[in-house]
């Protein structure tokens, strides 16, 4: 391991620290490492990261888990919706986004076969990789488990930044999902609004309601996807590979497209705004952050090539 590959492995484990040092509402002094000086803070969640990746093709072997991947066979599916907003939610509301416009067109979308993890990436897991990867101290990692309350293995692990998830599913042979891959492992081929159906059912998804916090992955029996996937409609939302674009052939124009967000899907334990909002659990909504942001209901799950 080099030195170089060494004080950048520190200075993203520092960049997680100060991201969700941020993200509490602290003052970015209370991180003692010169290190962090290295980072730009554009407002209290967001980093930048700098200049400089790890050459992720020279890290050590992939480490050992035992999770299990899904194959999603090639085929069409119905991507995205066509749905409307005649209720006028959306400005009632203020969202973001207008409800169902960043969804559509709906179309019919072939994909090659591949595979997805069956659960969301865990605590154990991402802990192995912190340790299997070769850049980081002892005293590193253990002020990351501490700080991002990664104690508890079989919870997902969250506050992870796009970049670094990316990393992890490199290095243990994968990549983060399209969301096209995303998509169709939720909602399968028959078009479904959520992952176990078309109907809305708090009791089949950990989506705040009852629940303070995280759940154990694979909790959910009853809200599996159509492809026998857990966890697609809550827990944490999960990271894709994608920037935030509009479909082809759409006619509306969100602010917020080209490179600079990029989408995250399912709905989390956190809800939105403390609330639980069925419209934010459909296997079509597009979440969309900026990468460098470390939120606590973000996770991911990584897929590959058949």
């Amino acid at each position: 391991m080099s030195n170089n590959q060494f004080v950048i492995g520190g200075m993203l484990l520092m960049l997680l620290l100060f991201t969700l040092s941020a993200c509490d509402g602290k003052n970015q002094d209370t991180i003692e490492t010169k290190q962090i000086n290295e980072a730009t803070a554009v407002n209290k969640n967001v980093v930048v990261i700098p200049d400089g990746n790890i050459a992720v093709d020279k890290l050590l072997d992939p480490v050992k888990n035992d999770d299990v991947m899904v194959l999603i066979p090639a085929g069409e599916f119905i991507m995205g919706t066509d749905d409307v907003d005649a209720s006028g939610k959306s400005q009632e509301f203020g969202f973001n986004e207008p409800l169902y416009l960043p969804e559509q067109p709906q179309r019919k979308v072939n994909l090659d076969a591949y595979y997805i993890d069956k659960y969301e990436v865990s605590n154990a897991q991402f802990k192995a990789y912190l340790h299997g990867v070769g850049l980081y101290s002892d005293a590193q990692i253990q002020s990351v488990v501490s700080r991002l309350k990664m104690e508890q293995d079989n919870l997902p692990v969250r506050s992870i930044i796009w970049r670094m998830a990316s990393e992890y599913c490199l290095f243990v042979g994968k990549r983060l999902p399209t969301e096209a891959e995303w998509e169709k492992a939720a909602r399968g081929t028959d078009g479904r609004e959520y992952p176990w159906g078309n109907e809305w059912n708090p009791d089949y998804v950990n989506a705040g309601q009852g629940e303070f916090d995280l759940t154990p992955v694979g909790s959910f029996e009853a809200g599996k996807s159509f492809y026998g996937l857990y966890d697609m409609g809550g827990n944490v939302m999960e990271w894709t590979a994608d920037w935030f674009e509009a479909y082809p052939g759409a006619e509306y124009k969100s602010p917020n497209y080209g490179q600079k967000h990029r989408v995250a899907r399912g709905g989390s334990w956190g809800g939105v705004g403390h609330y639980v909002i069925p419209h934010y659990f459909r296997a079509s909504y597009r979440f969309n952050f900026l990468p460098e942001m470390a939120l606590n209901d973000v996770g991911f799950r990584c897929a590959k090539d058949a």
